[in-house]
């Protein structure tokens, strides 16, 4: 787990930065919010980090995490611990230096969660749960004076986003109080119609704060606001996933997310459905020179942080155009019967990056400073291209991947993890 860090305080376990100002290092927000990224990377679940064998299809995200799961994914000395695109959490130990006349006479220490989740699925409500453990004293205290007051600093995208909020933080109270009552809720609703862009996606920063004041006659260098970590949520309307109507309720329409990079997983490994695809992935990542079109300097994104790859969804004639430069290339390397070169099987032009992707084979002629030819193409069986397409729809959609302008800014992002 962590320790508060900064004048008069201690690390309880080695860890490399503090959580203060930073959001998690796989967070994808506006660039406008001015939030820095933790340099280090956060804990990852085998769920979101794409180490889960799947089989043509993508399972429901979790939607969900305990206290020991958050412990469990903080004890490295992360800063964050992301479960799925709805559960992540930071976690803080707070240990308090008694001092009478300026020497230490005491000591006392307790532990804060914060877990972040979108626990309904066809549901724009986020909830932030607030679970204080690990109560502990030594020496001489009076933890039943000692006042415990936890804030919330909230930012948003727009500036103004009306929304409303359920339950509360932790009220100020003292320390033996919030040992009897340890467990909060605080959650946030954001309606439909006051996001921006076409697909009405809003974003919210939060920052819990603790202070403590300490009853005399004793004293502390433990005061003053000390930030638990950043936390945050994503709401949107898109047309395009589900939930888009709301049950027949306008104001229900769309549904909330964390704004966090997440792994589409394929295999290469025999037997898996899209095991061809995942083969043509992996080569043009590792063996890039030796796939289609010949560019000396390829080098594709979707496999790190600071490259990820974007959801083209509503610009229909970019992704037609990614396909038909894609199948230029299968044409001029195999010729107009790839498809049926080989007996027995049907075989279709694969393309890397997607053709639903702003990164895909025709990004050169959108965007002039892009490098040409940074993609692969290669005919592959007709199956395992199917397979490979379905797993990507079901990920994008049950993990609310949006098109990546759709609010005018790096809406989203994904990469590929092959197994």
């Amino acid at each position: 787990m962590l320790q508060a860090r900064g004048s008069g305080w201690k690390a309880a376990l080695p860890s490399r930065e503090t959580a203060a100002g930073k959001l998690p290092r796989e967070a994808v927000v506006p660039a406008r919010l001015g939030v820095p990224r933790a340099t280090t990377s956060s804990w990852l679940s085998d769920e979101i980090a794409g180490r889960l064998p799947l089989g043509a299809t993508y399972p429901e995200p979790s939607r969900t995490m305990s206290k020991a799961e958050c412990k469990k994914g903080l004890q490295g000395g992360q800063l964050f611990a992301v479960k799925s695109k709805y559960a992540m959490c930071t976690g803080t130990q707070f240990v308090q230096t008694w001092l009478q006349r300026g020497r230490p006479v005491g000591q006392s220490s307790f532990t804060l969660w914060v877990i972040d989740t979108v626990p309904g699925k066809n549901d724009r409500t986020v909830r932030m749960q607030y679970l204080f453990t690990d109560f502990d004293k030594v020496g001489s205290t009076r933890t039943s004076g000692l006042k415990v007051d936890t804030d919330v600093k909230v930012t948003t995208v727009p500036k103004v986003l009306p929304r409303k909020s359920g339950g509360h933080i932790p009220p100020a109270q003292s320390y033996d109080a919030l040992k009897a009552k340890p467990n909060y809720i605080h959650t946030f609703l954001v309606e439909p119609g006051h996001g921006d862009g076409k697909d009405d996606v809003s974003f919210l920063m939060y920052e819990p704060f603790i202070k403590l004041t300490f009853p005399a006659p004793y004293t502390s260098p433990n005061t003053g606001s000390v930030r638990v970590g950043f936390l945050a949520a994503r709401w949107d309307a898109a047309p395009y996933l589900f939930n888009r109507r709301g049950g027949g309720n306008p104001k229900k329409k769309g549904g909330a997310a964390l704004p966090v990079v997440t792994w589409l997983p394929y295999s290469s490994k025999a037997g898996a459905p899209e095991r061809a695809v995942a083969q043509h992935l992996k080569d043009a990542h590792t063996k890039p020179g030796a796939t289609k079109p010949v560019n000396p300097s390829k080098s594709v994104p979707g496999f790190d942080l600071d490259r990820t790859l974007h959801r083209l969804q509503t610009d229909t004639r970019r992704v037609d155009a990614n396909r038909r430069a894609a199948i230029a290339a299968c044409i001029k390397y195999w010729g107009r019967d790839y498809a049926t070169s080989l007996p027995g099987v049907t075989r279709e032009c694969d393309e890397y990056p997607f053709a639903s992707t702003y990164e895909g084979a025709a990004q050169s002629k959108y965007e002039p400073r892009a490098p040409k030819d940074n993609f692969s193409a290669r005919p592959i069986p007709k199956a395992d291209n199917g397979a490979g397409g379905s797993i990507l729809k079901i990920f994008m959609d049950r993990n609310r991947i949006l098109d990546g302008l759709s609010a005018g800014d790096n809406t989203d992002g994904y990469l590929i993890s092959i197994s």
